[in-house]
């Protein structure tokens, strides 16, 4: 990304510092009221799920917050504290920050978050908010996270989901919420349950004797009982009012006449700041205080830039020792910002000067930032300053690493609405990022118009940067709108078109080819893609890229149908997560839900739980159908083996919806045949045809030869022949065509998984039509194709009678003392029926007994997994590795389940048990 100057060490240090302030509570002042009343009702919030501080400006509400914070940490609470500002309504960024927060606060909290939004990808709310719960789950001891300014959040969506997380918190963490205006919040529920504690204005006034010591230490001399209590009941113990009366006063001839005149409304404070407090001070500190009101925070260095001056120091020091609401943001007070009441009333002033002076002061400002390499708050600045062309010049110069390295689409998108459209038009580099966020976020009709316009502008211009990106963009526009023949066709060309291209967009491209080659079977020219992908995002050390790799090596797999090696790429590709990203990550999440089905596939249950538990957060913001399929699927057919029929048809229904609303036919499609395979399954024979016929699945007669299977997608195939199979006036012989049919397509797709489960399905049915003894012959041939495909659940899921005619087989078997060559291996046949839930019966024939297709690995454990194993040794529980182990507790269940997978155990007693056999311990 090009961008106006670099940042220095001394430049990043600053950047570092003007983050850090809003991570921390502000400094308190060494002359602090001591008020152990309003101090003893916030203590008694400790046990609270949720404080709710609402008052307005000048209450105190931030101070005696973070007195509270200051002396919940003596008492061994860990306090992480973020103060809001406008530009959080950018959902990731709020995240972001809180992240940031609780890591400022804990350095084993918020690294998931902060990983999972560093890419450029587009993640929900409530996937980052479950990812944030998941690192808070494994904190112990108690925690309080405060929000400072929380009336400066106005997203809806922001604000249901810090409900959610504020719900399901574990209750040794409180959260302290602080605003101005009542918090948009339901907070019913955990007022019901006595979990929250709610105090207002009425509970931030100083009382009477508090009111006496703070006019005195701020004025310098006490008033008498009567004074005091003419401006309390005026102020109605207003804090601001009391404070800027007390400045007043130290101005002031006549005290008596003062209080007596002295109202403390808004208005007469407003006064009062004008003709007392500004309008007394000396011309170079108003000055001062004018010059720098429109800055949100400012140091020495920047003020002295903005005034063109030199004396910024000296200046803060004054207004410091005047005590005019000037606040310190970091330990070494080097930035500072004005009280919210003050800064208002300042930049209310300001606006009585020339506003060819404000207009320079942004400017300055602006391009301090610029040189600083702070181009968030140099855009803020140029705005400000009404410099369009500069906004936008600033905008071009940060698209790209704004949405492609930090995902902050909705900033962008921002920043857009507020530029005329011919400065955008003129600046190419913006629409690319523009292009790049609209796409991103699903907004597909306005990202298509968009990249047509950048089309027609390469074509016109000739600019081979530009259209490089362009055609990037278009390429990962093609993949996903579900166009795989675009996609593919677009990515060929690009690669070949720009073999000198940054290795990152290489890389990005490369995967795109990747995905449309499974989707159109071009399984070679896929792993070669791969291999592309690999080679360049090793280049950049792009692990998300990588990750992006690894799914779609097992994408390949699946559809090839070699489950195997499809859950060996899963793995890798978690493996490769796992040391940047974060197992609990967006990345980590489309690798968990593939691999969640293909352990679904495999008969592997518990490992399909754990790590669907891992990918379900982000289960709907996938750019690619097959992570969100896998994860509805899966997710179904679990909660169907557990019992709840309707909990599933639920989960069907709800994927079924997004799969429409986002105009995703094919996921659309899958999950609605799905439905009727449920039913199917249930045995509701009758609702599934009637609910076949409703989606167009089947005709009116499903037997009718014109009722032809076109769908592409294999899954629905198979469906679409059970629902025919099931059919009563079904014709025997248009089934068996069908059935030819399908087998010829899988066959010349090579897809080997499809092929065997139609050749099952296939036996099933001449099994039915009493060609009993043929059927098993073809059964047996089939099982033998699904053993070497790694299939398992497909199998045994197809149809209830399988199971019976698995146990002929082996029946027949037993009786003939001997397995008939190249078909189906006997430990494959007992892995089904236990998978189906039958009973084993002891066959002469059998080899060893076997767990599953999956025995015992001889692959090594990696060192993390050693780790694990030992502390396993000392009786930890899950929370507890996970803290020493600083990872969230997500991550330890994934540890576990690779352990137990490799060492062929079920549970901890098992596998320290075979561990201590091999001399791992």
């Amino acid at each position: 990304m090009a961008r106006s100057g670099r940042a220095s060490g001394a430049v990043k240090a600053s950047a570092a510092v003007l983050v850090e302030s809003r991570l921390a509570a502000p400094q308190l002042a060494t002359a602090l009221l001591a008020r152990p009343g309003l101090s003893a009702l916030l203590h008694s919030g400790l046990g609270k799920r949720l404080l709710s501080i609402t008052a307005p400006a000048g209450y105190g509400k931030t101070t005696a917050l973070a007195q509270f914070a200051a002396q919940a940490e003596t008492l061994g609470v860990t306090v992480a504290w973020l103060s809001l500002e406008e530009e959080d309504n950018d959902p990731l960024l709020f995240f972001r920050y809180l992240a940031s927060a609780l890591r400022h606060a804990d350095a084993r909290l918020g690294r998931s978050v902060l990983a999972q939004t560093a890419g450029g990808s587009v993640v929900s709310t409530e996937a980052v908010a479950a990812s944030m719960l998941g690192d808070l789950s494994a904190v112990e001891g108690r925690l309080l996270l405060v929000l400072d300014d929380f009336h400066l959040v106005h997203d809806e969506g922001l604000h249901r989901q810090v409900e959610w997380l504020i719900a399901h918190l574990p209750p040794t963490i409180g959260v302290a919420i602080a605003s101005r205006t009542r918090l948009p919040l339901s907070l019913s529920p955990w007022r019901v349950r006595n979990q929250l504690l709610e105090l207002d204005a009425t509970h931030f006034g100083l009382a009477l004797d508090e009111a006496a010591d703070f006019v005195g230490i701020v004025s310098g001399a006490p008033l008498n009982r009567a004074q005091i209590q003419a401006l309390h009941d005026r102020t109605e113990g207003w804090i601001a009012g009391l404070q800027l009366a007390s400045l007043a006063l130290r101005e002031s001839g006549d005290r008596s006449a003062f209080v007596r005149d002295f109202s403390g409304t808004d208005r007469d404070i407003t006064d009062y700041l004008g003709e007392h407090v500004l309008d007394s001070l000396p011309p170079d500190v108003r000055d001062f205080l004018l010059d720098t009101a429109g800055l949100e925070r400012f140091s020495a260095e920047l003020c002295d830039e903005v005034r063109s001056r030199g004396d910024s120091h000296a200046m803060l020091a004054e207004v410091q020792a005047r005590n005019l609401f000037l606040s310190g943001l970091d330990r070494t007070r080097t930035w500072f910002r004005y009280h919210h009441l003050f800064a208002d009333y300042l930049r209310g002033r300001t606006r009585e000067r020339p506003a060819d002076a404000s207009r320079a002061i942004s400017l300055r400002a602006s391009a301090w930032f610029q040189r600083h390499g702070l181009l968030r708050e140099a855009i803020r600045y140029a705005f400000d300053g009404l410099d369009l062309e500069r906004a936008a010049d600033l905008v071009a110069d940060f698209s790209a690493e704004l949405v492609q390295h930090r995902g902050e689409h909705a900033t962008l998108l921002g920043w857009l609405a507020r530029l005329p459209q011919h400065l955008v038009y003129a600046r190419p580099t913006i629409r690319v990022g523009h292009a790049w966020s609209l796409a991103m976020t699903r907004r597909y009709a306005e990202a298509e118009q968009e990249l047509r316009a950048l089309e027609h502008a390469c074509h016109e211009n000739g600019d081979d940067t530009l259209r490089c990106m362009v055609e990037m963009i278009r390429c990962v526009y093609w993949a996903h709108v579900g166009e795989p023949l675009q996609a593919k066709a677009g990515s060929e060309i690009w690669l070949k078109s720009w073999p000198r291209a940054d290795a990152f967009c290489t890389g990005v491209v490369a995967n795109v080819l990747a995905s449309a080659c499974c989707a159109t079977d071009a399984f070679e020219q896929g792993d070669k893609a791969l291999a592309i992908a690999r080679r360049s995002f090793s280049e950049t050390r792009a692990d998300y890229g990588l990750a992006w790799a690894a799914a779609l090596a097992a994408m390949l797999a699946m559809r090839h149908g070699d489950y195997d090696d499809a859950s060996k790429q899963a793995r890798a590709g978690l493996v490769v997560v796992e040391r940047s990203l974060g197992v609990a990550s967006y990345a980590g999440s489309m690798l968990a839900l593939l691999a969640a089905e293909i352990c679904y596939e495999q008969g592997n249950l518990p490992g399909a739980k754990t790590f669907l538990e891992i990918g379900l957060p982000f289960v709907d913001d996938h750019g690619l159908i097959e992570m969100t399929t896998a994860g509805y699927l899966t997710r179904a057919r679990l909660l169907h083996l557990a019992g709840d029929v309707a909990l599933a048809d639920s989960c069907l229904l709800e994927g079924e919806s997004l799969g429409h609303r986002l105009r995703l036919p094919r996921l659309a499609l899958i999950l609605s045949a799905e439905r009727c395979a449920l039913r199917l399954r249930n045995g509701s024979i009758e609702d599934a045809q009637k609910l076949a016929r409703s989606y167009g699945l089947i005709g009116y007669d499903p037997g009718a030869p014109n009722q032809a299977l076109s769908n592409s997608e294999d899954c629905v195939r198979l469906i679409q022949l059970r629902l025919r199979m099931s059919a009563t006036q079904t014709n025997t012989a248009n089934v068996a065509g069908a059935f030819n049919d399908a087998l010829r397509q899988a066959m010349r797709d090579n897809h080997r998984a499809q092929v065997a489960r139609l050749l099952v399905l296939k036996a099933v049915h001449h099994y039915r039509t009493q060609e009993g003894a043929q059927a098993l012959r073809m059964l047996d041939e089939a099982l033998d194709h699904a053993a070497r495909c790694g299939l398992v659940r497909s199998v045994v899921d197809s149809d209830p009678i399988v199971l019976e005619m698995i146990e002929a087989i082996r029946s027949n078997r037993a009786d003939r003392q001997v397995e008939s060559r190249g078909l189906a291996p006997d430990a494959y046949l007992q892995t089904l029926l236990t998978a189906g839930g039958r009973t084993l019966t002891p066959n002469a024939t059998s080899a060893t007994p076997s767990a599953g297709v999956d025995t015992a690995t001889t692959e090594p454990l990696t060192e993390r997994e050693l780790k694990v194993l030992r502390l396993l040794k000392t009786g930890l529980g899950n929370r507890e590795l996970a803290r020493s182990l600083f990872v969230s507790e997500a991550t330890v269940k994934w540890h576990l389940h690779n352990i137990f997978a490799k060492l062929g155990v079920k549970n901890r007693t098992s596998a320290l048990a075979r561990a201590e056999q091999n001399s791992l311990l």
